[in-house]
């Protein structure tokens, strides 16, 4: 039996060196052109989730198959899953909701959410449910045999998730009931381990890699339902309306649920953007901005691939929230000129998040202050906007001395650095300054130090070589480092370790 084991390893592994090689030639190839939506969907894990929401005890039980796929260039003995739910739960150490904002996300008091894992099975047989992480927040699933590079494995996973009473993004209130990052989801193999950074109240403490999903949800009948990807049919089950989906390469998954949903469409360069609201007068606008937000990124960055954008109305804390195909605008923003602000930032966040994905926990600022600049670019081809660009950067300059003014008498020192964990900022006030209002200023900066041509040639580099991938810092720099043909290394590292003096910028 050992000398037949032996010769059975060998053969896997010789299949295994194999299917790795055909891999890494077909990304090879791949990479030389164009990478398409058709073609890197071949190649990645797909989510195959079925859920039903019961409104009466604002449960969502579901089951899904991870037909993942060992894209790492490394064998796995386990995979490792997130389950962002927990951090809603009573007792969780690391809350999603800070003490500043408890009382406008919790607004009938605390309401816990969490999820259930019922069994979880790898390749039909089943295995111990191990629960584990700093916060009850990860998933570890054994294999029963190592994944070489280019293997797959059926994994099945049962859950049940309670959805709290809480404006977030996970949570519901008065008018919808949001599922953000509501299912278990697999953790980036990096550096030679998983990433398992917790659930906090600082920025968008998320990081996945791009997948597939067909997914189907059941709920009753009066609800509408706005979701990632595109909804392929619609069916009347038993009271409830049980709808079909499918979303190719996408770095997550999220829906909406509201009985109060008004929708309105518009198609442009065969794209569907709808706009899910209630109480907007200005409805037409606000879906025209999407339109316009979705044209004018694709003109700038590289084409917006997928057939489907939907913008949403939701209760939620913040001003936005982006997901594939799929954004929330808070219904608690203050002015129209803010939420249609709101809507061309979570836009551009397709861009950069979705399709340019990066590790949001440690560098927040590669995807949020782009994103920031990227908006305020849009308003350079858009007129209609009460944004003046430049009055804008004077406004965000003159906030982020003071803030660090303030921050250094306090504290007694002011950390500029923007490459730093999110839960690793004091609190969200000093997150948005170094990644947004500081982000926002490097990129300003940045197009003043390249030229405006070169400036849009290298995002379109990065756009182009980054494509559902995630990228880090040096990508960045070597997509400007190309255009430029020049060293901005030293250009780069004054701004993200802190030392340029921003008193001098302007």
């Amino acid at each position: 039996m050992k000398d037949i084991f032996k010769v059975k390893n060998k053969f896997r592994l010789l299949t295994a060196f194999c299917l790795s090689l055909l891999f890494f030639c077909l990304f090879a190839l791949s990479a030389c052109g164009e990478k398409t939506l058709e073609d890197i969907s071949q190649n990645l894990s797909t989510y195959n989730l079925s859920v039903t929401f019961d409104e009466s005890d604002n449960t969502l039980c579901g089951t899904e198959t991870v037909n993942y796929k060992n894209n790492y260039e490394t064998t796995l003995s386990c995979v490792k899953f997130h389950l962002y739910p927990n951090a809603f739960r009573q007792g969780a150490t690391y809350s999603p909701v800070s003490l500043r904002n408890f009382d406008k996300a919790y607004e009938n008091g605390f309401s816990a959410g969490e999820i259930d894992i019922s069994s979880v099975s790898v390749d039909g047989k089943s295995i111990e449910v191990e629960i584990e992480g700093n916060d009850e927040n990860i998933l570890n699933v054994d294999l029963f045999q190592e994944i070489f590079p280019g293997e797959g494995v059926s994994i099945q996973i049962v859950f049940e998730v309670l959805l709290p009473n809480c404006v977030h993004r996970f949570g519901y209130g008065d008018n919808t009931y949001n599922f953000g990052n509501f299912y278990p989801i697999a953790c980036v193999f990096e550096n030679g381990e998983f990433v398992q950074d917790n659930y906090g109240s600082n920025g968008d403490p998320f990081y996945s890699e791009t997948a597939n999903y067909n997914v189907t949800i059941s709920c009753d009948d009066d609800f509408t339902l706005a979701s990632s990807g595109t909804q392929k049919s619609k069916s009347v089950e038993n009271g409830n309306i049980v709808t079909t989906i499918s979303a190719s390469a996408v770095r997550d998954f999220a829906f909406v649920l509201s009985k109060k949903f008004s929708v309105i469409s518009e198609n442009v360069d065969g794209v569907t953007v709808s706009y899910y609201y209630y109480d907007d007068e200005n409805a037409l606008k606000s879906l025209q901005t999407g339109v316009k937000a979705i044209k004018t990124f694709s003109n700038l960055f590289g084409s917006y691939p997928y057939e489907t954008y939907s913008v949403v109305k939701t209760n939620f804390i913040h001003g936005g929230m982006e997901y594939p195909n799929l954004v929330y605008i808070s219904d608690t923003v203050e002015s129209y000129d803010d939420y249609l602000n709101v809507i061309v930032h979570e836009t551009a966040h397709q861009w950069w998040y979705n399709m340019v994905g990066s590790n949001a926990c440690e560098y927040a600022w590669l995807d949020e202050g782009l994103t920031e600049f990227s908006t305020l670019m849009f308003y350079r081809y858009n007129d209609g906007y009460n944004v003046v660009e430049s009055d804008s950067l004077n406004a965000s300059l003159s906030s982020y001395i003071l803030f660090s003014e303030i921050y250094e008498s306090v504290y007694g020192n002011f950390d500029a650095s923007m490459s730093r964990n999110v839960n690793d900022f004091s609190g969200e006030m000093e997150y948005t300054y170094i990644s947004y209002v500081k982000g926002v200023l490097f990129f300003d900066n940045l197009e003043k130090t390249a030229g405006e041509k070169n400036f849009l040639k290298a995002l379109k580099h990065y756009f182009k070589e980054n494509k559902f991938t995630n990228a880090i810092p040096d990508d960045l720099i070597s997509s400007f480092e190309v255009t430029t043909k020049r060293n901005l290394e030293g250009f780069f590292n004054s701004w993200i370790n802190g030392k340029v003096i921003l008193q001098n910028y302007h």
